[in-house]
């Protein structure tokens, strides 16, 4: 029996929605002009009458273009069937065609039930790591979880380059510290992927009773995720093991790309004419609108938070990404001259982790 093609569907619903929505836009634009011709009372009805030939012809060009649109679907669908193995590990160009994809609309895949929306899993060696004993007896005393952000996976943290540190494999070999690196669908609503991991994290430290103390480190949107989860699980027992959140380029209090796509997603819904470009705006991900406000409530005061800014970071901001207003244990740290994703993997970086991780806790 063939697999059912995942990708094709997606691609069928993008070509209809983008269609019709141009048709909306040429029709708000035709409307205002023959509102206007049909105002003149000499030329008022064979405006009317080419308003109704117009009218036809353009819904028919529509029609045939989301017909084409379908067929070329058709056989996107064919060749998926005959090239995807769904047996086959996701890595590689694939894997990171499905995080973007989720990125943008993994709340919307999840509903459909696509196959194409992400699962929540942890990641060890390029591999899953199944949360039972067998698979986590390797595992130390202490856990290092990289969480990444928004349209990445876990390999983001391993990306090559000629500076790059490999954090999770220095922290292991310098501090015998064990990384294990999240994948999740950043589609979906912050509060939602908080609530899985600290599901996933009580569930690892059951099957893995030697581990003593978890660390969280994570990368933009992945700071608030591991923020929102230790919210969640407040007064549970496996955040009492949680030693230190370490945040590199989150937006605590929100990431200005997102509050100017919402200023302009409602700049566009003022009129008819772009009020379709507004409604293909308004379809980003629940994952992606929560940046706009970011994490602004507390963590459990016990808990200690440490923030790492980029100096060049244009994405996030210094003072959203130090995470103004939040107080208790914790620390910041400027790194001059870094953008928001070269906090992954950058020597300077890693030297204020090891530096935190290091220093003996009480």
């Amino acid at each position: 029996m063939s697999p059912r093609a995942a990708y094709a569907p997606v691609l069928d619903a993008s070509l209809r929605a983008a269609t019709r929505r141009v048709q909306e836009m040429h029709h708000a634009i035709a409307d205002k002009t023959f509102d206007v011709l049909q105002r003149v009372p000499v030329i008022a009805a064979p405006a009317r009458l080419v308003r109704t030939a117009h009218d036809a012809i353009t819904d028919g060009v529509y029609a045939t273009l989301r017909q084409a649109g379908g067929a070329l679907a058709l056989l996107a669908a064919h060749a998926e069937r005959l090239g995807v193995d769904p047996g086959r590990p996701l890595q590689g160009r694939e894997l990171a065609l499905r995080s973007a994809l989720n990125a943008l609309a993994g709340d919307a895949l999840r509903e459909q039930g696509s196959t194409l929306a992400l699962t929540m899993g942890f990641h060890a060696g390029a591999r899953p790591l199944p949360l039972t004993r067998a698979g986590l007896a390797g595992l130390g005393e202490r856990v290092c979880v990289f969480i990444h952000g928004l349209g990445c996976d876990e390999h983001s943290w391993l990306r090559p380059a000629e500076e790059a540190v490999d954090y999770g494999r220095e922290l292991e070999r310098e501090l015998g510290i064990a990384a294990v690196y999240l994948r999740y669908n950043t589609g979906l609503p912050v509060a939602d992927n908080g609530k899985q991991l600290s599901a996933q994290l009580a569930q690892l430290l059951r099957a893995a009773p030697q581990v003593r103390e978890l660390l969280l480190v994570g990368h933009s949107m992945g700071g608030l995720v591991a923020r929102s989860a230790c919210d969640d699980a407040a007064g549970q027992a496996w955040v009492k093991r949680v030693g230190m959140v370490i945040c590199l380029g989150t937006p605590h209090q929100g990431a200005a790309l997102e509050k100017l796509g919402h200023a302009v997603s409602g700049a566009l819904a003022v009129s008819d004419v772009t009020r379709p470009l507004g409604r293909i705006a308004s379809r980003r991900s629940q994952g992606i609108k929560d940046l706009r406000h970011g994490l602004r409530g507390s963590m459990p005061s016990t808990l200690p938070l440490r923030f790492v800014a980029g100096g060049g970071d244009r994405l996030v901001g210094r003072k959203s990404a130090s995470g103004a207003g939040l107080s208790g244990d914790v620390q910041r740290v400027e790194v001059a001259g870094l953008g928001h994703m070269a906090l992954l993997n950058h020597p300077r970086v890693y030297a204020v982790i090891r530096e935190w991780l290091a220093a003996p806790r009480a």
